[in-house]
């Protein structure tokens, strides 16, 4: 028995993006509050898990910043996840263009960081006017970032601004995109599942080596070939058996459950959460359907979300050293909520600014 598979309209696209936004901002103020435990994002420590089980256990007042701390950083996948399938929706059914294709992301998303870096420039020069013995501006650090090289570089993914390694990624995926779809269109899902294979095998066979010389497979296109080859798959579908569908879910959360513990498991997981998000999506929008402040903040935030993830990470400072002199878990939750106000007030400035140079310049 098959199951229509109802293809995601521009608008549920828009709200999973603002749930990601939202979960991506939040995850990047909270996870570096003083203790420090960290996550499982690029490389994973079974320790890190029982850590926070222990925070929680101990604190149970801090729950909000644990699960944003170790959960939100999946945001980033809702994300990867959307750019293929979107891309693949759209480029299956007309001719894609290699050149065009790559000028036209390069206007759409690279003009766009380029004016928030030039921003970051100016508030990190009047900083540093106030704070002459603090290094405010790394120089060596924005040239390999805006070059779109810093993820191939030893300690420069995350530098300047740590959630800016998506920049160069995001671009690694739109030039190995059109070869990916032109092959997926001759040879089917096989050819998707070799490829998720190779990228597999490269993270456990390789990557513990790459981390030891201060680089890491998934700051690069490589480290999510499973999920990017998820997108380009599901936006072909018109249909799925129901009995696949429940071994996917039954294997999904199962994934996520080993994931906690263990590193196997673990390089499945942002598949196996996309899956899931999937599956409950369905229901999600329903429920929106009834709420409908909620679905409307949630398509501003999906709306604003390229230029939210690219202010959110230099605006948190002045919040984070609020929360850092109190460590009171209250406070941490309010400073959180005015970081993420801030930032949006900002984000909202620069996407007006970001449109209002567009028209000059188109």
């Amino acid at each position: 028995m098959f199951i229509q598979i109802a293809h995601f309209s521009k608008q549920q696209t828009t709200i999973l993006k603002g749930l990601g936004i939202l979960l991506i901002v939040l995850h990047n103020f909270y996870h570096n509050l003083t203790p420090v435990i960290g996550e499982n994002e690029f490389s994973f420590s079974a320790e890190v898990f029982w850590n926070y089980c222990r925070v929680l256990q101990s604190s149970p007042e801090h729950v909000l910043r644990v699960l944003f701390s170790y959960f939100g950083h999946y945001g980033v996948q809702v994300f990867i996840f959307f750019s293929s399938y979107g891309l693949t929706r759209k480029y299956n059914q007309e001719p894609l263009i290699t050149r065009q294709f790559l000028v036209d992301r390069i206007k759409k998303i690279y003009l766009s960081f380029l004016l928030c870096v030039a921003l970051y420039l100016v508030l990190g020069l009047i900083k540093a006017e106030f704070l002459p013995d603090e290094k405010i501006v790394y120089w060596d650090s924005l040239l390999w970032k805006v070059l779109l090289i810093s993820n191939f570089i030893p300690r420069q993914a995350l530098m300047p601004v740590g959630p800016w390694w998506f920049i160069p990624f995001i671009f690694q995926v739109y030039i190995l995109f059109p070869w990916l779809l032109k092959c997926y269109q001759k040879q089917g899902g096989k050819f998707l599942i070799f490829v998720s294979l190779v990228g597999l095998l490269l993270e456990l066979q390789f990557n513990a080596y790459w981390i030891m010389k201060h680089l890491n497979i998934n700051y690069t296109v490589f480290g999510h070939l499973p999920l990017v080859c998820l997108g380009m798959y599901f936006a072909k579908q018109e249909r799925i058996d129901w009995r696949v569908l429940a071994v996917v879910i039954v294997l999904s959360l199962s994934l996520l459950l080993l994931a906690n513990v263990e590193r196997e498991a673990w390089v499945l997981s942002n598949v196996a959460l996309v899956m899931i998000i999937l599956v409950i999506s369905t229901k999600l929008f329903k429920v929106l359907s009834t709420w409908p402040f909620i679905e409307k903040c949630l398509l501003f935030y999906g709306e604003l979300s390229f230029h939210l993830f690219l202010v959110n990470g230099f605006l948190r400072s002045p919040f984070h050293a609020v929360a850092e002199s109190y460590h009171i878990w209250w406070l941490d939750n309010l400073a959180a909520l005015a970081c993420l106000l801030f930032a949006t007030f900002c984000a909202v400035a620069l996407q007006r600014l970001d449109d209002k140079l567009r028209a000059i310049v188109y």
